[in-house]
């Protein structure tokens, strides 16, 4: 056919038709079988055709589009730009008017993205959009083409704002990709494809502005793209690549291993499915090589490493030199080797690495964004080497390096504040190996650089401090406190308000004994008010966001929502700002904006939030708003009793006492027996103890059990000895109290002393003189921060009443026979006194129970508790059935009538040792929830104690009408001698030790 077809004169007109219709139907078979042949063979035919009509608008876009398409499939430059020639030759040759106009533009924009997308270039970037952008405008409303251009529109749109950085683009291509997706009837052949588009869109826009809606939105739809698109067609392997990029994006941002592996399995499928003549294969193998070098620093294995290497070198193999992800392909795989070298010291890994290195920086053109990147990896890889081998000159070839990396990252980039800290890292070897004091004034400039750096990403800057605060103490550099200001202040930035409550404790758990170093080092400079004020801002953060930044936010929303929400979102997109990590994903032939521009938006959204701010504290009632409280501010929290906090640094043990006086001053006591290591052994003493009660020696039923209960006693002593003897008595001493009266004081403990019974610290035994122990001189309570002191009391008109809940046989727990006779108990205190509303057993739901603290003043709960570690705020009372009342429902609860709790179960407030300083327990739960005083229990408790604590408590509180809350803490002192003084067992330091009053 073909032959009679090339054997008809070129003048008949016939003959170019006929040779345009076999170049469709070779094109056809290609699309279905992907044979490169069927591609070169209507090349060949639309070349023959244009010979014999050169102005033919149909012949000549024929050529151009399958040109494009031997581009995408083949990767040959000139096939692209022969292909933008002849699709311009055909949009000029069609009238306006003419129906095929909205095509021939829209293929010609589709060309030029795809040249953008290789080349980068302002020029193609502009003309691709116009002519995208006429080709919709041309396209009716309703007419089957407008799906397509709107998705190939809204497609550059996204590479627009991943160039120049306008959000604007952004939210356009989005809408314009939703409206194409709509407009799509399933079983649409090309549905998939427009569902990816979006997907990829939406993955995007989560990594400026972290919504994370955004992103399970964008995963949504390319696991819709994955299922609809055939296997064999080739743009499935787009669709995986893209899907599996997004849930290693969701890993990084929530850490569910679940997600990252099924991003590498969809990553493999995209290798798998993909033929190595592909230009797009290099890319998938290096996101995959990626992905597993993400997951053995998650998981350890060994076996992930060596394939990313593996994959990252297939990807450096089936790469062109002169193709520009070639630099970014050998910088990964640079990465992965200094991994492995890292973690066995092998030699030639670290040759081999930074020669990749060397060899990306090499092929980087001068100007590409990538190149302070590719600096900053190879001077990180130069000093690990030179830790393991010493040689100089591989540290002084990462300060040159890494110092050309941050002289190419203009002022204002988000990504600068990272290369700095990584330069002052490189220096500070260099100063510990030779000594330069020049090499101090230049780390010290890094580090407060990238500290203060208002447009890096708020846990970079932290970093920084904490390495500047670090470096100028052990140089005795005068920058010390002012290197502790800034990290102080950057805390809030870093666990900030957008993060669930688990993402915010994950960040703090990285800040370590940090605020308590900055609290030693004012009071070494005779500073105890900056101490004090620096405790109270560092410490408890995610506190401090509930108990000040709650209500100011909630009300913000409620009197200005629009400021409100523009808060969180330039918050966010501030955290979002940075370009990536060294070891970020890349979508496939994704066009690189430029540095400038990134330090321009990245500065002007950091100026608009401040602006914010500014504008949000002129408003009446919000002046101190997300601002820390000054000394004088605090000192209100010691109106009803002195406060005492307790402070652990690396460098000493210090309290710190606040009390109303003439001088308004914050007194310092000096710890001089006790150090942090002395701390630390007295913690794991403890947690020792307590592993053997929790392990079945005692609990709320059985009470002791058999074992080395002697042992444990006498452990038990010799740790509240030394808190005696070491701490509570020169606080005491301090405060001039003695055993004629009986003050109530505050205790703030901070770090590791969060975990250890200060309340109970003392000389025990038959011959002990009273006067030996911290009980006798004062009536102990804790709090977990000065706020929770300063909370006004509720102005609730609400009558007083008691909610009672007792469960005494939670799924899996066991029996508390106890329970009932506690609300017994109480019902008796209470008679014609108080109203008390009982919840017994299976009426004690969830439900039922947080709509009875809506209506009650005081709650008391007799059950199971339990002390969730690996994720704390999982901690939870045990109700009916298998419910829990968990700590995180607790602080979601706004109580307008709340003021007394008692929680007569176990582990009430045993916190977090991996958050000691962010009093995660249910006490705490309590008190953020409004209680403003909560008895709880530091550990298992037995099941006939509770009932009689609890009897005597509400005796004592019962003598007033109403009864008055801040009376609990002598009320429970009362009830424990009580405990101690009734029985012999009474005296067991395990039965009345874990009784403790927190809050008002």
């Amino acid at each position: 056919m073909s032959e009679r077809i090339l054997l008809l004169p070129a003048t008949n007109d016939l003959r170019g038709r006929l040779l345009d219709q076999l170049g469709d139907i070779c094109l056809e078979q290609w699309e279905a079988s992907q044979i490169v042949h069927y591609l070169h063979q209507s090349i060949y035919l639309y070349r023959d055709a244009i010979r014999d009509d050169p102005g033919n608008a149909t012949y000549l876009g024929d050529l151009g589009w399958v040109l494009r398409n031997r581009f995408e499939q083949l990767g040959d430059l000139n096939d692209l730009n022969e292909s933008i020639s002849k699709l311009k030759d055909a949009v000029h040759q069609i009238p306006d008017a003419h129906p095929d106009k909205p095509v021939s533009l829209n293929k010609l924009g589709v060309a030029l993205q795809s040249r953008f997308e290789r080349l980068g270039g302002l020029t193609d970037l502009k003309e691709g959009i116009s002519k995208l952008e006429d080709a919709v405008h041309l396209i009716p409303d309703g007419h089957p083409n407008k799906p397509i251009g709107l998705s190939n529109l809204g497609t550059f749109l996204r590479l627009r704002f991943e160039y120049l950085g306008d959000l604007r683009d952004l939210n356009e291509s989005i809408s314009m990709l939703e409206d194409a997706v709509d407009l799509t009837q399933d079983g649409h052949p090309d549905k998939h494809d427009r569902l990816t588009n979006l997907g990829t869109s939406l993955q995007t826009r989560f990594e400026r502005l972290g919504d994370l809606s955004d992103l399970n939105e964008s995963i949504s739809k390319l696991e819709d793209a994955v299922h609809l698109v055939p296997n064999g067609y080739p743009t499935k392997t787009s669709s995986l690549n893209n899907l599996g990029i997004s849930l290693q994006t969701r890993f990084q941002r929530l850490g569910d291993i679940g997600d990252l592996n099924e991003a590498i399995s969809k990553l493999e499928d995209a290798v798998h499915l993909t033929p190595d003549g592909r230009p797009d294969k290099p890319g998938q193998l290096v996101n995959l090589g990626i992905s597993l070098r993400t997951r053995f620093e998650r998981l350890g294995d060994l076996s992930d490493l060596n394939e990313s290497i593996t994959r990252l070198k297939d990807a450096v193999h089936l790469t062109p030199d002169d193709h520009p992800h070639k630099p970014i392909s050998l910088s990964h795989l640079g990465n992965s080797l200094r991994d492995r070298f890292g973690l066995h010291g092998d030699l030639s890994d670290a040759n081999e690495g930074i020669s990749k290195l060397k060899d990306a920086i090499h092929l980087t053109p001068d100007g590409s964004p990538d190149k302070p990147r590719i600096l900053n990896n190879l001077g990180t890889f130069l000093r690990y080497r030179f830790e393991q081998l010493g040689d100089l000159s591989d540290i002084n070839d990462s300060i040159s390096k890494l110092k050309d990396g941050v002289h190419l990252t203009p002022d204002g980039h988000p990504d600068k504040a990272g290369w700095l800290s990584n330069l002052g890292g490189s220096l500070i070897r260099r100063l510990e190996q030779i000594g330069d004091l020049n090499d101090l004034q230049q780390t010290i400039f890094c580090f407060k650089a990238s500290a203060c750096s208002i447009t890096g990403p708020p846990h970079v800057r932290l970093y920084s401090a904490k390495l500047w605060a670090v470096c100028a103490e052990k140089n005795h550099h005068q920058s010390l406190l002012e290197a502790y200001q800034v990290a102080l202040h950057l805390l809030p930035e870093v666990a900030w308000l957008g993060l669930s409550i688990n993402d915010r404790h994950y960040q703090i758990m990285q800040i370590g004994s940090l605020v308590r170093d900055a609290a030693a080092a004012a009071i070494l400079s005779g500073q105890p008010e900056k101490a004090v004020e620096w405790l109270e801002q560092g410490r408890g953060i995610i506190w401090g966001q509930f108990l000040n930044l709650r209500t100011p936010v909630d009300a913000l929303k409620e009197k200005w929502p629009e400021l409100a929400n523009e808060l969180i979102s330039l918050s966010a997109e501030i955290e979002a700002a940075t370009s990536g990590k060294s070891d970020a994903p890349f979508i496939i032939s994704e066009a690189q904006p430029n540095l400038s521009s990134i330090a321009q938006q990245a500065h002007k959204t950091v100026q608009k939030r401040a602006v914010l701010l500014e504008k949000i504290r002129q408003l009446e009632g919000f002046q101190q708003f997300l601002l820390p409280k000054t000394f004088s501010q605090l000192l209100t929290a010691a109106q009803k009793g002195p406060v005492v906090f307790l402070n652990v640094s690396t460098t000493s043990c210090d309290g710190l006492i606040l009390r109303e006086g003439p001088d308004n001053k914050a007194t310092h006591v000096p710890f001089p027996e006790l150090t942090s290591g002395i701390v630390k052994k007295l913690t794991q003493s403890f947690q020792n103890m307590m592993s053997n009660v929790q392990h079945g020696k005692i609990d709320r039923l059985y009470g002791r059990r058999e074992g080395r209960t002697t042992d444990l006693e006498g452990e038990f002593l010799q740790i509240l000895s030394d808190l005696w003897l070491r701490l509570a008595k020169p606080v005491l001493h301090a405060l001039g109290i003695t055993v004629n009266n009986l003050p109530h004081i505050w205790w703030c403990p901070t770090g590791p002393l969060t975990s250890l019974p200060i309340h109970a610290a003392g000389l025990y035994g038959e011959n002990v003189p009273f006067g030996s122990k911290l009980s006798d001189f004062v009536i102990s309570s804790y709090t977990p921060s000065l706020a929770a002191l300063m909370q006004p009391m509720s102005q609730s008109q609400q009558e007083f009443q008691l909610l009672a809940v007792a469960q005494a046989s939670a799924m899996g727990q066991s029996y508390l026979p106890g329970t009932t006779d506690e609300i017994n108990q109480i019902q008796e205190c209470a008679r014609d006194k108080v109203a008390v509303c009982p919840l017994m057993d299976q009426k004690a739901t969830v439900a039922r129970v947080e709509e009875g603290m809506m209506k009650s003043t005081w709650v008391h709960f007799a059950c199971h508790g339990l002390q969730d570690r690996r994720t704390p705020t999982e901690s939870a009372l045990l109700l009916a059935g298998s419910s829990r009342l968990t700590l995180e429902r607790i602080i979601r609860l706004s109580l307008p009538h709340a003021n007394f709790a008692f929680l007569s179960a176990c582990q009430t407030a045993t916190g977090d040792k991996e958050l000691q300083d962010e009093s995660v327990h249910l006490a705490a739960g309590m008190l953020l929830a409004g209680y403003r005083g909560v008895i709880a229990t530091m550990w298992s408790i037995m099941d006939n104690d509770a009932p009689q604590v609890a009897a005597d408590v509400y005796k004592h509180l019962f003598k007033t009408s109403p009864p008055d809350s801040t009376q609990a803490a002598e009320a429970l002192h009362l009830a424990i001698r009580n405990l101690q003084e009734g029985s012999e067992g009474g005296k067991s330091l395990f039965r009345w030790v874990p009784f403790i009053h927190v809050g008002i």
